[in-house]
């Protein structure tokens, strides 16, 4: 068994000369490259012949070398003609892509003398490599899910504008036993080899059209495989010589749908302009890519949406936090400013009481003196009244003690004024009376 290399175009292209998938192979310097023309590009199928028959001409592992190689060969791409078509509106729209530029994805690789491939990739093609044990090795994609999140293409426009730098490619040098087996593949194939992997089995066991025919077929039928060009090569590493081509034959392609189009009677006019099968499957194609980039805007939506719930999530979990976690004033606090203002009001209240009372007494003192009979002075009795004197707390509290025994109402608080003063000269002087 030699190289073997399969293609079969997708259903709404008719016929193999619209595949878009393009390979190259150097058996001499062992070189294999394939590229997957993007079906929404402006001749996607030219792009991606250039770049692959480019790299087994001169391989190139340096990312960096490998944009310079393909920004060179967009003018051999640029130069290619074509014809746009009569239509107007067709035109306008072809005109449109071509502003767009070509956009493929890109795998080529290399085998050396030390049993060693080098392996250099830049969107969803991708490589399987089988080894002596039968274990799957898969580069650079391992499952579906990173597949399909790719978002790296080579295009025409994005080199010229210095847009591709290294991060779109990715590269690896793998090492292989000389009974293994490598296939490498196109998006479609590669989804389906990852999803199931017993069909890398199926796929070693076509020997002919007919038998890639139907094996694409069931799996299109099944909705397990993607509408869409198929590609590989399947590599031995025991014999790398050979090369057989299993492709349509020239009078192959897939039968054509019956078309009815759909025109308001108030937009018929007598002549009807026919599109040629050409023209209707460039239509196709059209859709086809619309509806991709519609797939893409849809995820791309979906993950907005998800950021915006947890940005809201977050949002509300931050003002849960500011609201239970907000600086207050505990009860204690309260209850003590409270229990300190109502301190301070008693107190004032009690000095208050404190100086009625004194008033009071010194009230009922005159009118004790007053309804008292009084006694004729006697000169030698009579002093001097004497001036108020200080006096420590302690002596004057004494003081209004002995005056509290003698009956006097004074509040012995030990703050002594010019009453206590007097009512002290009046108790002295009825002391001296009575003895």
């Amino acid at each position: 068994m030699g190289i073997t290399v399969l293609q079969l175009h997708k259903r709404a292209s008719y016929e193999f000369k619209y595949i878009q998938d393009k390979y190259a192979v150097n058996s001499e310097r062992k070189t294999f490259a394939l590229a997957d023309g993007t079906t929404q590009s402006f001749n996607s199928e030219i792009w991606a012949e250039i770049i692959t028959k480019g790299f087994v001409e001169n391989p190139i592992f340096n990312a960096n070398e490998l944009i310079t190689s393909f920004t060179k060969q967009v003018e051999l791409y640029k130069s290619a003609k074509f014809e746009f078509s009569t239509n107007p509106a067709k035109a306008s729209l072809e005109k449109a892509k071509q502003n767009k530029g070509g956009t493929a994805t890109f795998i080529g690789l290399q085998f050396n003398e030390q049993n060693k491939l080098d392996v250099i990739s830049c969107g969803d093609t991708n490589l399987f490599l089988l080894n002596s044990e039968n274990k799957i090795i898969p580069f650079p994609f391992a499952d579906v899910d990173s597949l399909d999140a790719n978002n790296y293409f080579i295009n025409t426009e994005q080199l010229l504008q210095n847009k591709i730098d290294e991060t779109f490619f990715k590269q690896r040098t793998l090492e292989y036993s000389p009974s293994g087996i490598l296939i490498i593949a196109t998006d479609a194939l590669s989804r389906l080899i990852l999803k199931k992997p017993s069909t890398i089995t199926e796929l070693l066991g076509i020997k002919n059209f007919d038998q890639l025919h139907e094996f694409c077929l069931k799996y299109w039928e099944n909705k397990e495989l993607q509408e869409d060009d198929i590609s590989a090569i399947i590599i031995p590493f025991n014999n790398m010589a050979d090369l057989k081509l299993i492709h349509p034959p020239k009078d192959f392609s897939f039968p054509k749908e019956k078309e009815e189009e759909f025109i308001p009677s108030s937009l018929q006019q007598k002549k009807q302009t026919n599109y040629t099968d050409m023209e209707m499957n460039e239509i196709r194609n059209q859709f086809n890519g619309v509806a991709q980039d519609f797939h893409q805007v849809k995820k791309k939506l979906k993950l907005h949406e998800m950021l915006l719930m947890v940005a809201i999530s977050l949002l509300m979990v931050n003002i849960l936090l500011m609201y239970f976690l907000r600086p207050t004033n505990s009860k204690d606090d309260i209850s003590n400013a409270k229990a300190k203002s109502e301190n301070a009001i008693i107190k004032k209240h009690e000095n208050t009481i404190g100086d009625l009372k004194s008033e009071i007494q010194t009230l009922k003192s005159k009118i004790t003196d007053l309804t008292q009979p009084k006694e004729e002075p006697k000169e030698e009795k009579t002093e001097p009244t004497k001036t108020s004197q200080t006096i420590s707390k302690e002596e004057a509290k004494k003081r209004q003690e002995e005056l509290i025994k003698a009956g006097y109402k004074v509040t012995a608080d030990g703050i002594w004024g010019a009453q206590s003063e007097k009512t002290w000269n009046e108790y002295q002087l009825k002391k001296k009376d009575k003895k």
